[in-house]
């Protein structure tokens, strides 16, 4: 082979490990942007009771943990947030060893606050450790933290976590359509980094000047 091939080879090695040198050290530092809207993350194994037939059975039962979830439930199927959280509260305070209404309590607050940086709102996110310490598999609460891990630029991390939570929630569940959309986002969000910055490199790389 003549030298002139080898060192094209040799230039076209290097270019590729500099844009993959990039493309990692792009996907650890932190997004420019949150998703503007918090995705809903719900869990029903079954169909959601109906409000009006939930809120009967709450009134009925109001020292029953089990309705007073049931109606958390309904309520958060409608995306009716706050009411759903004063019924998750309501079923914590008669059996707080619940992970499911944890996570789903840190949830109605993960669309009900504002949060002023990368970090969850407080209040969500001590109600999903409360979730993890009694069950450390729960997903909502595994989802949300991987989503502040995306947010402080822990990107691989955050991503390894949605894909592993995707072979553990039932296909086609609200929790799959959540995971893929907020990874799909994710995703796209890093590709533009890497693309800027291939573009700030261009820019600044020295310019080939051909021998006399």
């Amino acid at each position: 082979m003549k030298r002139g091939k080898i060192f094209v080879i040799a230039g076209i090695v290097l270019v590729l490990a500099i844009l993959a040198f990039i493309a990692v050290a792009l996907l650890r530092r932190p997004a420019d942007t949150k998703p503007v809207v918090t995705p809903v993350f719900i869990e029903r194994p079954t169909p959601a009771a109906d409000p009006t037939a939930a809120k009967a059975a709450a009134a009925k039962a109001p020292g029953d943990a089990a309705a007073q979830k049931q109606l958390g439930d309904a309520l958060l199927a409608k995306r009716q947030f706050a009411e759903a959280a004063t019924a998750y509260r309501a079923s914590l305070a008669i059996d707080p060893n619940q992970s499911t209404a944890w996570s789903a309590l840190g949830e109605t607050l993960m669309q009900t606050t504002k949060s002023n940086d990368v970090n969850l709102p407080p209040q969500a996110a001590e109600a999903f450790r409360k979730a993890l310490a009694i069950d450390p598999r729960d997903a909502r609460a595994r989802f949300y933290f991987a989503m502040e891990k995306d947010f402080k630029g822990q990107h691989d991390e955050a991503i390894g976590e949605w894909l592993q939570l995707l072979r553990e929630v039932p296909a086609g569940s609200d929790a799959d359509e959540a995971i893929r959309s907020t990874l799909a986002a994710s995703i796209k969000r890093n590709i533009q980094l890497i693309r800027q910055a291939a573009d700030e490199a261009g820019r600044a790389q020295p310019r080939y000047k051909s021998k006399p």
